[in-house]
């Protein structure tokens, strides 16, 4: 028998390159199967099984659907005997994590491509602003700021909410009166005269972040080496700003943007992406964030061309997205406001508009040609975006047989709407971009809070 030994952690390494790696070419006319040794640190092929066959035994030990995708890509041949969808590997389906009894506002899941979860554990005043690799972010009325993961309860702090750079003071012994913050005039930017105001735990707890980002898993979680590079971006204050806490902070640092630029509508999603941090904007501006110097800057990346509408704060709201290509995506959400048919509802009161997802539209950055392209279909991808870390994932079974692809599924992040407390929250759904339709998850709603939130 005539045996090869490859080392897994060469031949198998991401992007499969190296001088060790091997190559189909090699193996054309005779297969080989592989066997595995006890450490499982060499993988010996005999001349027994034909090619693809042993092939997609290799593919069994590769439980990254992003290693996967790159070892389906490596030659013709592998791409054409490979499924789309590696059916050894469990992937993973949107967990919309419930703050109420979901019977209370009708949902039926079995209607719907998606599982749902009550609060795992007992957090009262908490509210829920982001949620990234399995673990939900939360805020307490007491301005902690926590990390839990729902499968085995771990918690993790970050800093807590006194400590973002736009909060002067905190005093929680003074009844509503707990916080001193700093205000900065989106118009005025030049100025130095910053208002400075007294706000409730409430209002803080609800309005001062608006969404945390997290660039890993946090540490002493799965490979601690890891973890040491651990960091988490808030979008925070009124003016939506970006801050961020490195593993070991106890307190959250701003990143500075010079005045001629400035964040004028304000940031509404952030990425870590290919070793970078990005955010957009409400005008659809493209910033890059620079952790060592604390500093923040605007793109030469212009906004699309091809959409008027894209700079309107009231109409619209953008995610950042990475592919599972490694593109950046831009994916820009539009509602449409109607008045309640509630009686009592105040016919001059835009808090009173009843909003809903009407649609979505998707642009590619080409950063060779600094420019975004519109796509009109995500392939066999989905996209989870809302309060949660934007993502894209592989398509997925909802159990019965019915393969769930093309699609976007979504909350509700329209924060000065829940503020309200008259509507908001209740604008969770999943958007196909096939027939351009949409699945209400809660049709009948038109309050829901805390919200809802995707566990991504």
């Amino acid at each position: 028998m005539t045996l090869i030994r490859v080392g897994i952690a060469k031949s198998l390494s991401l992007g499969l390159a190296g001088p060790t790696s091997f190559r189909p070419s090699a193996f054309k006319k005779e297969g080989f199967q592989p066997h595995f040794t006890p450490h499982h640190q060499e993988m010996i092929f005999d001349r027994e099984l034909p090619l693809d066959l042993w092939v997609c035994e290799i593919v069994k030990h590769l439980d990254s659907p992003k290693d996967y995708l790159k070892f389906r890509a490596t030659c013709k041949s592998w791409n054409l005997n490979l499924p789309k969808i590696p059916n050894h590997m469990k992937i993973p389906v949107p967990r919309l994590i419930l703050p109420f009894d979901y019977e209370t506002h009708g949902i039926q899941e079995a209607k719907h491509d998606f599982f749902h979860s009550s609060f795992p554990i007992d957090m009262p005043d908490t509210l829920f602003r982001g949620s990234g690799f399995g673990w939900l972010i939360s805020i307490g009325l007491d301005g902690v700021i926590r990390m839990l993961n729902p499968c085995n309860k771990a918690q993790f702090d970050l800093p807590p909410m006194s400590t973002t750079p736009n909060v002067l003071a905190y005093n929680p012994d003074a009844l509503d009166e707990e916080y001193t913050i700093k205000r900065i005039h989106r118009r005025d930017r030049d100025s130095t005269n910053d208002d400075i105001c007294i706000a409730n735990k409430y209002y803080i707890q609800e309005e001062n972040i608006k969404k945390i980002i997290i660039s890993s898993h946090p540490p002493d979680h799965k490979n601690k080496q890891q973890n040491d590079d651990f960091m988490a971006i808030a979008i925070y204050s009124e003016q939506d700003q970006l801050a961020f806490c490195k593993l070991g902070d106890n307190k959250w640092r701003e990143f500075s943007i010079p005045t001629k630029i400035g964040v004028t509508g304000g940031l509404q999603d952030a990425i870590f992406h290919q070793g970078k941090i990005y955010g957009v904007d409400c005008d659809a501006r493209l910033y890059e964030f620079d952790v060592k110097t604390s500093t923040g800057s605007v793109t030469d990346v212009p906004p699309p061309k091809d959409d008027p509408y894209i700079r309107c704060v009231d109409s619209n709201t953008k995610f950042l997205v990475c592919s599972i290509e490694g593109d950046l995506l831009m994916a820009v959400r539009y509602w449409t406001y109607t008045k309640r048919s509630d009686a009592d509802a105040d016919a001059d009161a835009d808090d009173d508009d009843f909003y809903k997802t009407s649609k979505f539209n998707i642009y590619k950055l080409n950063k060779k040609r600094k420019k975004w392209r519109r796509i009109y279909s995500l392939g066999d991808s989905v996209l989870v975006v809302g309060l949660n870390t934007s993502i894209c994932m592989l398509p997925f079974t909802n159990g019965n047989g019915k393969w769930v692809r093309n699609c976007i599924y979504f909350c509700d992040n329209n924060y000065t709407y829940q503020h309200s407390e008259i509507v908001g929250g209740h604008d969770v759904g999943v958007f196909n971009l096939e027939d351009e339709t949409i699945e209400e998850l809660f049709p009948n709603a038109e309050f829901i809070f805390p919200p809802p939130v995707w566990l991504s």
